[in-house]
């Protein structure tokens, strides 16, 4: 057998542009030339990968609504908008708000664009939903075409996603969930493109979203520590002490940022509502019932076993043969870990009183690096789960109506929303009028419209005032310029701080407000009470109370306990430090008494709440009331 001489051309002599004239090297065919079938196939792929998407951006508007805390944001947004600054009372710097991001977004979003707040808000939910899941889609799709680059996929992992009809409302109601969604989404593109470039430094930015979790919502900070640590311990070779340093470094800058802001601005080490929920106080049972209400709802074993068994089982054994196989099984893997310890996390905290709205992200994630897989024989397992999508999205209902609901979208420039949506007292005279309300007003019962006290007002309280536990849609629609006193705490500094000594039914409503220390806060000192204590009686039995109730005189004697706590320099700084205004020298005190001021605790029971932190003996205010029975 001859060798033609063409062929015998050395690869040095290939750098000479005058020996390449008479060989013809072969072309790739570019996608505008190539052949019909490959033009055909490209198209069909195109649009079975975008099929997914589209049907999400659908379901998620057809259900789109306002949930009673997306109001919380836009409160708080119109507070930023009207230059009172990220608080939900105007001239009280108290973060009634979860996620900061979110409220950032919103609040520029409102800035540049014509539309009102809750439009603003429900679309950007849809759009970030959609866009959280294309991103999934396309990064699964780079990481499992390193296996196999022309392969034809399937997007089963979306479909389990989209399956499941909790996604299709929370991605609205004015929270943050959409923006989890997107989050997930760019940190597995990041991740994947980290595993491609090995041997290269990743760009600052890419650390800097990673570590954004914290500040999306607060246990998202467990995946940015998975997906750090991906970047500083995989390949520990291929990487210095230097390099490890620089993404952490990179990785925390905006939120240590943010903490010094919050520390300085809030003078707490976390949000108020943190500590109104007392996130740190496990709740496993009822964090459990939680995780097996939202995985039983949907069935959703099937999925995980069709995906582990026929998608992430042979995906895995595929990268093992590949370039830089260490860093394509840590991304595989470093998604669905990031998800099980969030979940996790949940399940100890309690979970939430929403149904599936802290395990959506969860379940993204466990379903991110798999969002597709190749359509060949070794991942038909995995096909599985399209019967169980079927059944799932047609047939399978949660129980708990709260969010599927359709709701009238309000704004509050527009306080004439159907009735059958807001509450009642929120759409009728005066409270349509906000500037026609004075003195303080106080609603219990959240069925009930508030009712005007006839007492004077407490000395220096700032009037208007409506002391309520419903403080989402019917305060938005009041405006910037009506005081709400928060009687769960969520954005009231008083209430976040007491002490709770067993976790109650629903996080974020374990700590209502007992009525001497509303009477204190809102009546001036020797009026009666009578009134606020029929009101009590009036409270919904969904709220536990943190003090046996009280009436006539005995309540007479508890409010007067409560106003000398709140004379108390240790409890006024509680109550009213927030109110005073800020300079370099506040700021600075606030970030050194930021770590007491976050975890003292006040008693519920006025009386021992003042022998704790105020002192022993019997102020000559409660004498003198105690002497009148």
């Amino acid at each position: 057998m001859t060798t033609s001489p063409e062929l015998l051309v050395r690869p040095a002599e290939l750098d000479d542009e005058s020996m390449l004239d008479g060989i013809r090297l072969p072309e790739r065919p570019s996608p505008r030339h190539a052949p019909p079938d490959r033009r055909r196939r490209r198209a069909a792929q195109i649009a079975v990968l975008a099929a997914p998407v589209v049907v999400l951006a659908i379901l998620a508007w057809v259900h789109r609504s306002m949930y009673y805390d997306g109001y919380i944001y836009l409160h708080v947004v119109a507070n930023i908008l009207a230059g009172h600054g990220p608080v939900f009372n105007q001239g009280q710097r108290v973060e009634a708000f979860t996620s900061p991001v979110w409220t950032a977004i919103l609040s520029v979003a409102a800035l540049l664009t014509p539309f009102h707040l809750t439009d603003v808000a429900v679309d950007l939910g849809v759009l970030l939903t959609a866009a959280g899941l294309a991103l999934v889609i396309v990064g699964s799709t780079r990481l499992v075409r390193r296996t196999d680059p022309d392969v034809f996929v399937l997007p089963v992992g979306a479909v389990v996603f989209l399956a499941v009809p909790a996604v299709w409302s929370l991605a609205t109601l004015g929270l943050e969930t959409g923006l989890v969604f997107c989050w997930t989404g760019a940190c597995l593109c990041l991740l994947i493109r980290w595993a491609a470039t090995e041997g290269h430094r990743p760009p600052a930015w890419w650390p800097v979203v990673l570590g954004l979790g914290p500040l999306i919502r607060p246990e998202l900070g467990v995946d940015s520590i998975v997906f750090i640590g991906t970047l500083i311990l995989v390949d520990r070779a291929g990487i210095t002490r230097r390099d490890r340093a620089r993404i952490v470094a990179w990785a925390v800058v905006v939120p240590l940022a943010y903490e010094v802001f919050r520390m300085g601005y809030y003078g707490m080490l976390v949000a108020n509502t943190a500590v109104a929920k007392e996130a740190t106080l496990p709740r496993v049972g009822r964090g459990f019932h939680y995780f097996t209400d939202f995985t039983g709802t949907y069935w959703l074993i099937l999925p995980a076993l069709c995906l582990g068994f026929g998608a992430y089982r042979p995906l895995a054994a595929a990268l093992r043969r590949t370039v830089g196989h260490r860093r394509n099984l840590a991304v595989l893997f470093a998604l669905p870990l990031a998800g099980l310890l969030n979940a996790g996390y949940i399940v100890v905290m309690g979970g939430d009183y929403v149904h599936g709205r802290l395990l959506v992200a969860p379940l993204l994630a466990t379903c991110a690096p798999v969002a597709v897989v190749p359509a060949t024989r070794r991942y038909v397992i995995s096909l599985l789960v399209v019967p169980w999508a079927l059944l799932c999205g047609f047939t399978m209902r949660t129980n708990d109506g709260s969010p599927f609901y359709s709701s009238t979208i309000i704004s509050a420039d527009q306080p004439t929303g159907s009735a059958a949506t807001l509450p009642a007292w929120a759409v009728r005279p005066p409270f349509s009028r906000p500037r026609t309300l004075t003195g303080a007003w106080v609603q219990f019962d959240v069925s009930e419209p508030p009712v005007r006290l006839d007492t004077p007002t407490a000395p220096g309280l700032v009037t208007p005032v409506v002391a309520t536990a419903q403080i989402g849609e019917a305060p938005y629609l009041l405006g910037t310029d009506i005081q709400i006193l928060d009687l769960l705490g969520l954005a009231d500094p008083l209430a976040a701080h007491l002490l709770l000594d067993r976790p109650g039914q629903f996080a974020g409503h374990e700590k209502p407000l007992p009525t001497p220390w509303v009477a204190a806060l809102l009546s001036a000192p020797g009026t009666t009470t009578a009134q606020l204590g029929r009101l009590q009686a009036g409270r919904p039995k969904l709220y536990t109370p943190l003090i046996p109730p009280v009436t006539g005189r005995s309540l007479d004697v508890e409010t007067a306990w409560a106003r000398a706590d709140l004379a108390c320099p240790a409890i006024m700084a509680v109550e009213f430090g927030p109110d005073r205004p800020l300079t370099v020298s506040s700021f600075f005190s606030n970030m050194f008494h930021s770590l007491h001021d976050t975890t003292v605790r006040i008693p519920p029971d006025p009386e021992e709440a003042y022998h704790q932190l105020c002192g022993p003996g019997t102020p000559a205010s409660v004498r003198v009331v105690q002497a009148e029975r």
